[in-house]
């Protein structure tokens, strides 16, 4: 048996492609849906019940280290003196004539007014800028008086032999030119 040919039997057999073809769209939307959803909600931490659990072989390149040499900061218990707690003598090595009373006035105006010595010339001594020589213990009023004797001025150890007229202070201030 055949069918009659006409234009509904036509548009039967149109229609129901057009249906099928949404049904088939419908169904890979569906599906394009779902793997998106899985890619989303899934973490991949979870796997089938009965699946080995991963391993991961790590390999490590051997190292090298060097130790960096360390710093110590040792706090000081004592306070720092004060200027007039300092016993200093005022030196002339290598500046013009004056300069070391000059420069001791100066200090008595800066607070250094313990000076058992009066000011006098260091005998065969002749240097370029002043110098501040402290004897042990006396480091951080060393920088002080550096200071206070002006911009430049150096720190170095006491020296051995001793400067004259050292005996009897703590630091020496060497007026050079």
């Amino acid at each position: 048996m055949s069918r009659p040919g006409g234009f509904q039997n036509d548009d039967v057999v149109r229609g129901a492609g057009v249906q099928m073809a949404k049904g088939i769209g419908l169904i890979a939307v569906a599906v394009i849906i779902g793997v998106i959803l899985l890619q989303i909600v899934d973490d991949g931490s979870s796997g089938p019940v009965n699946a080995a659990p991963k391993t991961t072989t790590t390999t490590r390149a051997p190292t090298t280290t060097t130790k960096k040499p360390t710093t110590t900061t040792v706090k000081q218990t004592t306070p720092t003196k004060a200027p007039n707690q300092v016993r200093i003598v005022v030196l002339n090595a290598g500046a013009q004539t004056g300069a070391a009373k000059a420069t001791s006035n100066a200090l008595k105006t800066k607070g250094y007014t313990n000076q058992p010595n009066q000011p006098t010339d260091w005998p065969n001594k002749s240097q370029k800028g002043s110098t501040v020589l402290c004897k042990t213990g006396f480091q951080r009023e060393a920088v002080a008086l550096a200071v206070a004797v002006g911009t430049g001025t150096q720190t170095p150890a006491f020296p051995t032999p001793a400067p004259p007229s050292s005996g009897n202070v703590d630091c020496v201030v060497a007026v050079g030119s």
